[in-house]
This record gives C-alpha cells, sequence and structure tokens, in this order.
C-alpha cells in the first residue's frame, strides 16, 4: 500500500497559566508522547489543532497520514496510541469518537465541461465502460480514471454510494494515488483525469471541477457548503442535499491508556470546542451536525486509563 506524506507534529507537555480548559492536571508526566495514523482526510485539520495545543500547552504527538485501513491495522498491533479513519467504524473494537465531516467530490481536469452524473454513469466512468467525455455530453476527450490504492476510507464511501463491491469495481487502467493530496496532483496534472478526493483538497486546485451527483430523491445536486450540511443533519440515512458525505473518527482503546487518556481527553476536547470548530470552517470541512457532536462528547467521557 503506498503512504501518504507523514504529517509529523512534535508537541511538548507544558503548563499555561490562567488556561483553565487546557491545564494539565499535576499528577500527568511532563512528557507525555501519543502516536497516531489513519486517515489523509483529516491530516491537515488535526496539524492545526495540533499546533494550537504546542503553544497552549504541551503534547508530543506524532500522526502519520496512511490511509484508514492502514491507521486501524497499526492501532490493532499496538503501533500506535490512535488512529483516525474514514471507514464507518460499526464492527470495530475501539471508541470510535466522530470528530470532523466533510463530502467527497468527483473531481475531473476538463475545462468548459459541467458533469451532472447518476449512479450508473459513474459506475460506468470507473469501470471503463464510458471512455470518452463525448460519451457524457461534452467536448471529445479521452477519460483516465484515478483510483485511490487500497485500504482507503475516501473509496469504501464512494463503493457505498455506487452500491458495488470492492473487487473489481475499476477497470486496469487506473492509475493509483496514495492519498487525497496525491489524487488531486494526478488530476491538476493530466487532462481528461477523473477521480474522486475530499473537497478540502479542492482548494487551490483551479483546473478541477466537482460534478453534480445523484441522491436520493432524484435530485442531482454539487458539493456545496449549504448541501454537504443538509445531507449531515440526516447522517447516516442521507437523502436530502449531496449524497456523498462522511464523519472522520478517531478511534482509540478502551481502557490501557494510561496518562495517555488524560491527553487524549483534552485533545478531543478541543476539538470539539467553538475554537476548535471554528477551524473546522476556515480550513473547509464540514461541522460536526449537532447529533453528532452530542454523541462524540458522550464518548469522550468514556475514555479511561
Amino acid at each position: 500500500m503506498k503512504r501518504a506524506p507523514a504529517l509529523l507534529l512534535g508537541l511538548a507537555l507544558t503548563a499555561l497559566p490562567g488556561c483553565s480548559l487546557l491545564q494539565a492536571p499535576p499528577e500527568l508526566s511532563p512528557r507525555v508522547e501519543l502516536r497516531g495514523a489513519g486517515a489523509s482526510f483529516p491530516a491537515p485539520l488535526y496539524q492545526r489543532w495540533f499546533t494550537h495545543l504546542m503553544v497552549r500547552q504541551g503534547l508530543n504527538l506524532d500522526y502519520r497520514a496512511v490511509g484508514s485501513l492502514e491507521g486501524e491495522r497499526q492501532l490493532a498491533a499496538g503501533l500506535v496510541d490512535f488512529a483516525g479513519t474514514d471507514r464507518r467504524p460499526d464492527q470495530l473494537p475501539w471508541l470510535a469518537i466522530p470528530m470532523t465531516a466533510g463530502a467527497i467530490a468527483v473531481a475531473y481536469n476538463h475545462p468548459g465541461c459541467r458533469l451532472t452524473l447518476n449512479r450508473e454513469e459513474l459506475r460506468g466512468i470507473f469501470a471503463g465502460v464510458i471512455t470518452d467525455y463525448s460519451q457524457l455530453g461534452c467536448r471529445p476527450l479521452p477519460i483516465q480514471v484515478v483510483v485511490r490504492s487500497s485500504g482507503s476510507g475516501t473509496t469504501a464511501n464512494l463503493l457505498r454510494y455506487l452500491q458495488v463491491p470492492e473487487q473489481g469495481w475499476h477497470g486496469p487502467s487506473a492509475l493509483l494515488a496514495g492519498g487525497n493530496d496525491a489524487m488531486a496532483t494526478l488530476l491538476a496534472q493530466r487532462q481528461g483525469a477523473i477521480g474522486y478526493l475530499e473537497t478540502v483538497f479542492l482548494v487551490g486546485r483551479h483546473r478541477l471541477q466537482a460534478a453534480a451527483l445523484e441522491n436520493g430523491v432524484g435530485g442531482s445536486v454539487l458539493p456545496v457548503p449549504d448541501q454537504v450540511k443538509r445531507a449531515l443533519s440526516q447522517w447516516p440515512e442521507t437523502r436530502e442535499g449531496y449524497p456523498l458525505v462522511s464523519p472522520s473518527w478517531v478511534l482509540l482503546p478502551k481502557t490501557g491508556l494510561g496518562q495517555k487518556a488524560v491527553v487524549l481527553q483534552r485533545a478531543l476536547r478541543y476539538g470539539l470546542s467553538p475554537a476548535g470548530q471554528e477551524q473546522v470552517q476556515t480550513l473547509g470541512y464540514a461541522p460536526l451536525p449537532r447529533h453528532l457532536q452530542e454523541q462524540a462528547q458522550g464518548l469522550i467521557e468514556e475514555i479511561t486509563p
């Protein structure tokens, strides 16, 4: 499996006077190190949160963007203290705390072409049945499909939307991208390319457009903020709004964290605080709907040493 570029976030645990929200308890070790790995989608947001916490109070934290499945594997092997995943954690043995959310865009590089796609057309594109933009009503240009390498939570969400199995869903000529940022780079470099990525990675990629997709009530919707928010308010049963949306979760063991449990609680509480959620929107992520925020806050209280 290809690895996305690592995000190495060093933070030192030193109390800051006058900051009660972030004040460490006196018995906390002066250097508590935490290691994390997983989904590339939330990595820029986690970097922003952890940088803020570095200024306020020390926390040595290393988060590597390696993909959702690989992060889960490393957590199961005891190689990291927590993981990030975009895959639905219904059957996973850890605490799964939703921390942010976003939309997955079907993005393409064909200036002047505006795509509106239903599920059948999108399945045909990835399977190699539809091979030219002229088949979709645009100026002729060969289609180059780009997909994520194995273990991607973004892919898992796309396949759920397409209602297709993981095996054989794309043709053999598809190019592989190791993460959201790598996907954006490949799409921007190749005219005619089409793939999928979290919308926060479209920022600044002026050659790329997002297709309007068919939702559960037969509408064709672009991944614009109000339609993403509308869909997330109904999650997990999304019918109205933009159909390809998902939360992103932090996974951690239910017990056995020792002093790290206190540090994780404080970091996650900050992420859900008004200040943390303000940074969510600044970076282009979608704020968690109220029902997921309440769920997350309850789960944070279940973290035990």
